[in-house]
């Protein structure tokens, strides 16, 4: 009988691990995989200030953002460099694997290749079955139980949780690049419709590219690595790509009798971006600190439970519903429009604007602050675009 089990091992569910463990409570992370941070599909772009406020090591950053270039559909472009570097591109096996050691160090324990299969939730307990391998099955016991199983939504529906809904679709390479060394942005519905594309680089001449989109992406990776690195488009290998549904939307219910979802496993995504390491584990916090809260006043019920959903949501809610805002609003536009507002941005005073008030983990107050600024009579008029909020 522990005090709370985590099912799974990402970020998210060894942030809640370690501040836990910490305040000395007896923690299980459950981890489907074989090592934790093994074969994760992630960009892996960070914030720099998410060492500090997490209080994690700068080990596994590969190369840091400090230097934009965003092209339009039809070629056109905008720099943007930031007086210091704002952000950085880090191993996600070694960010991961830094989270599970201190989790361990704080006294949590972390058991490998046990999956999931059923979780049941008693007047005292909540139990836990898994799978080890391929025939063996465990059971394991405890007051309360987090959930952070990233885009697998397998146990939402019997705990009685939410689950998002709506997704776009990632998909990811890598290639070697050379040059540049900074990152790259593409925009047009002829590149990723109702998103957007990126190159990364990582360093040793290697770039992580990729794109969100809602359908085919594989087909709009292939024809962007041709577009833009022709180069590289015969050593383009599909067999390798990456895949991963991106989570958009506020999901609720996020907590139950004795379960509270976090990170993807909540939706805790962010809808600008698609990230969801820095909401993952801001929300790790909200829900170690709500879990300490209860064993103090002994009530793991859905209503004991319930403020968590309000917590997290007064964090993060407008972020995610802006941003939403935000894709909606860019998916309507037509390239001549996207074109229209290129020319606004090189000639408008907004990259200044974009200078002095950028927040890489918090977009909502920039991103209205924009959509405020441009012209959109003109915007829509030059390209004959529609919107409808």
């Amino acid at each position: 009988m522990h005090d709370v089990l985590i099912i799974g091992g990402g970020p998210s569910g060894l942030q809640a691990a370690r501040k836990l463990a910490g305040r000395g409570f007896d923690v299980l992370v459950l981890e489907k995989k074989k090592e934790v941070g093994r074969h994760i599909i992630c960009t892996g772009i960070v914030s720099l200030g998410i060492f500090q406020e997490f209080g994690l090591a700068r080990e596994s950053a590969l190369a840091e953002i400090k230097k934009m270039r965003v092209f339009s559909p039809f070629g056109s472009s905008v720099d943007y460099e930031h007086p210091r570097a704002f952000a950085c591109v880090v191993d996600r096996e070694r960010f991961d694997r830094s989270l599970g050691d201190k989790a361990c160090e704080q006294g949590a324990r972390i058991l490998t290749d046990r999956e999931a299969l059923d979780i049941s939730v008693g007047k005292d307990s909540v139990v836990a079955v898994t799978k080890r391998g391929k025939r063996f099955e465990e059971k394991y016991s405890a007051s309360v139980v987090l959930i952070a199983t990233g885009i697998n939504y397998g146990l939402h529906r019997k705990l009685g949780l939410g689950y998002p809904r709506t997704f776009l679709k990632g998909v990811q390479a890598e290639i070697e690049i050379g040059e540049p060394d900074y990152t790259q942005v593409f925009l047009g519905k002829d590149i990723a419709p109702g998103a957007f594309a990126w190159l990364v680089p990582v360093g040793g001449g290697m770039a992580r590219i990729g794109l969100m989109t809602q359908l085919d992406p594989e087909g709009y990776l292939e024809r962007l690595i041709a577009r833009f690195y022709p180069d590289r488009a015969i050593a383009f290998d599909k067999d390798h790509l990456q895949l991963k549904a991106i989570a958009q939307g506020l999901v609720s219910k996020t907590y139950g009798e004795r379960v509270l979802a976090i990170g993807e496993a909540a939706g805790q995504v962010k809808t600008t971006t698609g990230g969801g390491i820095y909401f993952g584990l801001l929300c790790a916090d909200i829900a170690s600190a709500l879990v300490s809260e209860r064993f103090a006043d002994g009530g793991f019920s859905s209503q004991m439970l319930a403020d968590y959903e309000r917590r997290w949501r007064r964090a993060i809610q407008k972020e995610i519903r802006v941003g939403l805002f935000l894709r909606k609003l860019f998916s309507s536009l037509s390239d001549p429009s996207i074109e229209k507002l290129f020319h606004i941005a090189k000639n408008d005073g907004v990259i200044p604007m974009i200078r002095e008030r950028a927040d890489f983990d918090w977009h909502s107050d920039l991103v209205l602050a924009l959509i405020k600024r441009m012209p959109w009579a003109d915007v829509y008029k030059s390209g004959h675009g529609s919107f409808a909020s």
